[in-house]
């Protein structure tokens, strides 16, 4: 048994901890909002909220959504159900909610960590705490750092009464109720928070730099997104690194229907969103940008657009000026409150040096074994750098990997191959798919074949039901990795100490 320290209590930081506690471990869960959820808590979740993916879908492999749910759950309803898991599985206690993580340093006298917290909220707001673990796991996800551009004349535009946003701060409808409102960006939050401005405020402009495609809830106007495009065949169409199979045939001699495929989804979107008649068709192919930033469609966005009740310009904020935003063309836009929905930054800004220099490079990419496992930080793994359309599952099976690894029953590879691997990877990611870099920590939309690489590292097995072409074909479902504990456990012969790995267990 270790005492593992986990940072933040997201779905992430909730599935690390069920599967830790379930092996044993002592754990301890730090998170400095009041509530578990990350960016479903209340006090970062914006008005209307849902989620991109259908409730069936978006569930932990053991615990399913309540069948009362939507099939599009709201931001309240999936932090109840992760307050729930939690409840379920006996992380609840484990949680110190309030408590922002200021450092954790490699202990010098020991293996493992020192984490130095200071107590943000409720009871003992202020209080200072240090604390000793053996393995420090890092589940702050990839939306911890929200990113708004530092624009001159922000102090001067909030001094003369102007108010400046990030999506995540934006809370409360009627705040713009009869004001002239900016939002700046194009992905999901952007649109979100614009579709709910226009509704309230006295007018609205989304402020965009380039349109990007957006899925629909229903294809043709009755498929529901998880049946008119299921994510193994869908992901088939992408070109794989070490492509065999069907996916070698599909880009090699089927190259041309690949590109008619996807030719005819950009067709059926522009008809079925009237992509044109708002001067919103991406100049983008669509496989090419398919990456952790796609978003689905909001209800009444491009309706909105077309309607003229959301006006949607295109250029680049330069400055804050008197009552509204420059852009870099020179055209101003009024604004009363100005909302970024500009995304996030990817930070861990409590890890001391010299861990941090080691675990991400020059160019902001995080040096990660199956986007888990820094080579050159010993006791230390990070579980939600593997972003995906599926987040829930990649988090579980990674969390699942690291259990076992922390078991010693993983066979790994050096660490100089660990980065040759990394490297590889890396550079193909950057010439097959820049758009959907993210430093490094999105696996899409190749999901199931980094699902598959945790399966065999673990010696599970990568096909979960016993019909190989149903599981291949039809939509996601999280509950045939339920077992997987089970099977991994059926598996192991009676443990022996635990295999070191260059200095790590």
């Amino acid at each position: 048994m270790q005492r593992v320290g986990v940072v933040g209590a997201g779905l992430r930081g909730l599935v690390t901890a069920k599967t830790l506690l379930g092996e044993g471990h002592e754990v301890v869960v730090f998170e400095k909002e009041a509530e578990p959820g990350g960016v479903w808590a209340r006090s970062r979740r914006y008005p209307r909220v849902t989620t991109q993916n259908p409730r069936d879908t978006y569930a932990f492999s053991d615990f399913p959504m309540p069948v009362s749910y939507p099939e599009w759950p709201t931001g309240e309803q999936v932090q109840a159900y992760l307050s729930a898991y939690a409840d379920r599985f006996g992380v609840t206690p484990r949680l110190r909610l309030g408590t922002r993580v200021d450092e954790a340093r490699e202990r010098e006298d020991a293996p493992g960590w020192t984490v130095r917290t200071t107590r943000v909220e409720g009871p003992g707001a202020g209080e200072r705490a240090t604390e000793h673990f053996d393995f420090l796991v890092v589940c702050n996800g990839v939306f911890s750092a929200p990113h708004v551009p530092p624009l001159p004349g922000r102090e001067a535009f909030e001094a003369a009464g102007g108010r400046v946003l990030h999506t995540t701060e934006f809370r409360d409808e009627a705040s713009v109720e009869g004001k002239r409102v900016v939002v700046v960006g194009y992905a999901k939050s952007a649109c979100d928070v614009a579709a709910v401005a226009a509704d309230r405020a006295r007018e609205c402009t989304l402020l965009y730099r380039r349109p990007h495609w957006k899925m629909l809830k229903r294809w043709f106007g009755a498929v529901p997104l998880r049946w008119g495009l299921p994510p193994r065949p869908a992901e088939s169409l992408f070109r794989y690194r070490r492509p065999a199979g069907l996916e070698r045939a599909l880009h090699t001699a089927g190259r041309p229907l690949v590109w008619l495929f996807w030719r005819g989804v950009e067709l059926h979107l522009r008809r079925a969103q009237r992509l044109g008649a708002g001067g919103l068709v991406p100049g983008d192919r669509v496989e090419q940008v398919v990456s952790c930033a796609l978003s689905l469609e909001t209800d009444g966005f491009f309706a909105g657009v077309r309607s003229g009740r959301l006006r949607a310009v295109r250029g680049e904020p330069a400055r804050f000026v008197e009552g509204g935003v420059e852009l870099a063309s020179g055209e101003r836009l009024e604004a009363d409150v100005v909302v970024f929905g500009t995304g996030f930054r990817q930070e861990v800004p409590f890890l001391a040096e010299p861990a941090r220099s080691r675990l991400v490079d020059g160019e902001g990419v995080f040096r990660l074994y199956r986007n888990i496992l820094p080579p050159d930080v010993p006791r230390l793994a990070f579980i939600g750098y593997n972003s995906s359309l599926y987040s829930q599952l990649t988090a579980e099976v990674g969390a699942r990997w690291l259990a076992e690894h922390l078991r010693g029953a993983l066979s790994l590879p050096t660490a100089e191959e660990m980065h040759r691997e990394i490297r590889e990877r890396w550079e193909w990611i950057r010439r097959e798919r820049p758009r959907g870099a993210v430093a490094g920590t999105c696996v899409v939309p190749l999901t199931f074949h980094y699902l598959g690489d945790l399966l065999r590292d673990m010696g599970a097995r990568t096909v979960r039901s016993r019909n190989v072409l149903a599981e291949f074909l039809l939509p996601v479902d999280p509950s045939l990795y339920a077992d997987l504990a089970a099977e991994l456990e059926g598996k192991r012969e009676r443990p022996g100490p635990a295999k070191v790995w260059a200095g790590r267990v």
